[in-house]
């Protein structure tokens, strides 16, 4: 026989065993005075040995530890991420004018789907945070005149982004000259000149 193929078969014997635990029990065999059989572990006298083998094979591969309950619930119970489709700022519109320094300006934001728990909204007013809380909705005093730029992202618990909107531009601009409201206080029509006495 090729010395590679001896190899081989004791490589698989070897796996083989490797998988498979064998068992040995001695088991005592005896009759009554009424000819019945009996069985025991323990010998009695004028009873015969019997000898038992058998193998049992693990299920389990080894160097692996079984999945114990406990961690197979919490892998249950995690939940599953859910992707965002859509996060948009709806108001106010992009390219909106608003006149006057005492403008308010409300922002509005929806997302599909909604923010799942875990999840962080933030809004930012050119670059800075508006607010650390999550909101869907905020309201904006005290702008300065000019362009401005609105934009919301999704962070996971991890400080990760999710998605972002796109941004949304407004103007801050300055109450027009001709708006009634610019106007001073209403001038009375000066009066007419007395009637001058006639002469005889």
């Amino acid at each position: 026989m090729k010395p590679w193929v001896l190899l081989l078969g004791c490589l698989l014997a070897a796996a083989s065993l490797a998988q498979t635990t064998t068992t040995r029990r001695e088991v005592w065999e005896w009759r009554d005075a009424n000819g019945v059989v009996h069985f025991s572990d323990a010998p009695a006298p004028g009873a015969r040995k019997i000898v038992i083998v058998g193998s049992t094979t693990s299920a389990v591969p080894p160097n692996v530890a079984p999945r114990t309950g406990t961690s197979a619930a919490a892998a249950a119970a995690r939940p599953v991420p859910v992707p965002y489709t859509r996060l948009e700022i709806w108001q106010p519109e992009n390219g909106a004018s608003f006149f006057g320094l005492d403008s308010v300006v409300d922002v509005r934001i929806r997302s599909e789907p909604e923010l799942q728990p875990g999840d962080r909204l933030l809004t930012y007013l050119d670059g800075k945070l508006v607010s650390d809380q999550s909101q869907t909705e905020h309201v904006l005093t005290g702008v300065e005149r000019g362009a401005h730029s609105v934009t919301s992202v999704i962070l996971d618990g991890r400080g990760n982004e999710k998605i972002r909107s796109q941004p949304v531009v407004f103007h801050i601009k300055q109450v027009p000259m001709n708006n009634p409201a610019n106007r001073g206080p209403a001038l009375r029509p000066p009066p007419s000149p007395a009637p001058r006495p006639r002469t005889p």
